[in-house]
């Protein structure tokens, strides 16, 4: 092997320094750029689209669902129409993966129309929702069954099918299965303001005595809280459609097959609903504003 002159040894000392400048360089570009792609991932689980619905957890998915639930209510209400907020429902254990469970959470949201009023009635709430949540409404058999699908987003799907002849239907908004991290959601609803005073009436008018309703309560796009106030196990009266038509008035007055009756108090739905025992339920129901 050939000796190493004192010129190279020179020039290689020189050297030397330059590149383990290089090298610190490296170092910290590499170092840098592990701090970029951190901070990345962090701000993306923040904010960047879930792109599966295990990205975004029960507790989330409650929170998204409450949100929609407020824009399918306001949607929902209108003249003509009687509405009930269904509660929070935290049902059907299921799967994730074959070693990880979750809940699956919904929520209703009930309607009652005129006879014949369904197909229409379907049709200008899926107008009443936001363009992007791309509500579809479909006839089948003739016309004689109708359905709605629409989206909100972060996977909370809105879903209705039901007769056209019949009279009542409910949007049910579901979140798919989630994953539980952490305590269960136990309740997600605002606070809910005074029971309206249309509840009183009708409670009067049924010769029931006064009690305390269980409120149900969204925030509503424009940011105010609405809602159902429910009254089970009312005493069935006497003449029930006679006094339904007094409490009516001159609003218009809806009765089923199945012995339901709804009307307008002003903006308030209310319905007066049969229940096991031969007693009543009754429900009025506040609009968004």
């Amino acid at each position: 092997m050939a000796a190493v002159t004192a010129p190279e040894r020179v020039s290689r000392s020189a050297a030397e320094p330059t590149r383990r400048k290089r090298r610190w360089l490296l170092g910290g570009v590499v170092a840098a750029w592990i701090v970029v792609v951190s901070v990345l991932a962090v701000w993306s689980v923040g904010h960047e689209r879930a792109t599966v619905p295990e990205q975004r957890d029960l507790k989330l998915a409650v929170a998204d669902l409450q949100q929609a639930a407020g824009v399918v209510y306001a949607a929902a209400g209108g003249d003509g129409r009687a509405v009930e907020l269904g509660a929070l429902e935290l049902t059907k254990e299921c799967r994730i993966t074959p070693a990880r469970s979750g809940l699956v959470a919904a929520r209703n949201v009930t309607v009652l129309v005129p006879t014949g009023g369904t197909a229409e009635a379907v049709r200008a709430i899926a107008d009443r929702l936001p363009p992007g949540w791309a509500a579809d409404v479909t006839e089948e058999r003739g016309g004689t069954r109708v359905s709605l699908h629409a989206d909100a987003g972060n996977f909370i799907g809105i879903d209705t099918a039901t007769e056209s002849t019949g009279q009542v239907f409910s949007l049910r908004l579901t979140t798919g299965c989630r994953p539980i991290d952490g305590r269960t959601p136990e309740s997600a609803d605002p606070a809910t303001p005074s029971a309206p005073a249309a509840l009183g009436d009708v409670l009067r008018g049924l010769t029931a005595g006064r009690t305390e309703p269980r409120a149900r309560a969204v925030t509503c796009p424009s940011g105010a809280v609405a809602g159902s106030y429910v009254l089970e196990g009312v005493p069935k009266t006497d003449d029930l459609a006679g006094r339904m038509r007094k409490l009516a008035g001159e609003a218009t007055l809806v009765s089923t097959d199945a012995g339901a009756y709804a009307y307008r108090s002003g903006a308030d739905s209310v319905l007066v609903l049969p229940s096991p025992a031969d007693k009543l339920r009754v429900v009025v129901s506040t609009p968004c504003q």
